[in-house]
């Protein structure tokens, strides 16, 4: 039988820079933790929604959206686990501004409204939806987006898009946030590579090799209902080799994937085969984006 003790000694302390996808892997008991605190973590039962915003989001951005500072919700999740002593040298993180400009066109018009407060009613992941609607905006027009919290994770995703952002709290679990195209995508750098050896830059102008689909990976989903589909290829993506590719039979083109596998900087492409079967030939590139599994 162990003791509190011991229990602090072999639990790794959870730090304010790590995802939450990297919390509820280690610690999936902290979930039902994360709803007592602010019942917005409720959506991370749903395991799509866990797997998406799980690898967004970090503690000090959960912290923001529950309303509590970085370094409070570091000291809840790790008491809740057993660990008393947290490493007090970790720098309070920066608060996460949203990426705006100096000055913002007063007649920039809006092109698209998405509200996706119904989705997160239903307990659905709208992150597909959102960048299928931020594929509509024009260089110079807007996304107009009503949220229950402010998305502080969306601003970094879409600021490498090009995206600049104004947010307004309009009452308790209302929030608009407007989305301008500003056309100069990589505003935000991208992480730093650590590595000693810089693997070579791969081209991704040229077409995807069927052919080669043959030494690659193969899954069929054919006969899965959503999300089972999704959830199935996501995994399959995380246990590929970077530099290979995956392929997937399906009986219909899988829409949400797609603005998933751009976001991460995977490549791909569809073909019809017949009505009801479709292939899905998905190269993850040498350095790209990791999948949530």
């Amino acid at each position: 039988m162990s003791t509190d003790k011991e229990t602090q000694a072999t639990a790794t302390p959870i730090l304010a820079h790590w995802k939450m996808r990297e919390v509820l892997k280690r610690y999936p008991q902290l979930l039902e933790t994360l709803v007592e605190i602010d019942p917005k973590f409720a959506a991370l039962r749903n395991p799509v929604m866990r797997r998406v915003q799980g690898q967004l989001v970090t503690v000090a951005q959960a912290a923001r959206v529950a309303g509590l500072e970085p370094a409070t919700l570091v000291t809840m999740l790790n008491h809740a686990v057993g660990v008393v002593d947290t490493n007090p040298a970790e720098p309070a993180p920066e608060p996460t501004p949203p990426p705006t400009a100096s000055t913002w066109p007063d007649d920039a018009p809006i092109a698209v409204e998405l509200d996706v407060r119904p989705y997160q009613a239903r307990g659905e992941e709208p992150f597909s939806a959102i960048m299928a609607a931020v594929a509509q905006v024009p260089v110079g027009q807007v996304l107009r987006l009503l949220n229950t919290f402010e998305p502080l994770p969306l601003y970094e995703v879409l600021a490498k898009r090009g995206f600049i952002a104004r947010s307004t709290q309009r009452g308790a679990d209302d929030w608009e946030i407007l989305f301008l195209n500003s056309g100069q995508p990589g505003s935000v750098p991208d992480p730093v590579n650590t590595s000693t050896v810089t693997p070579p830059a791969e081209r991704t102008d040229e077409p995807l090799d069927w052919q080669a689909a043959t030494a690659s990976v193969t899954i069929d989903v054919s006969e899965l209902v959503p999300p089972e589909p999704l959830v199935k290829i996501m995994e399959a993506l995380v246990a590929l080799p970077p530099g290979e590719s995956l392929l997937v039979h399906h009986v219909r083109r899988p829409m949400h994937l797609y603005p998933r596998l751009d976001e991460l900087g995977y490549r791909h492409e569809t073909r019809e085969i017949s009505a009801g079967q479709i292939e899905v030939l998905i190269h993850k590139p040498i350095g790209a984006g990791e999948a949530s599994a």
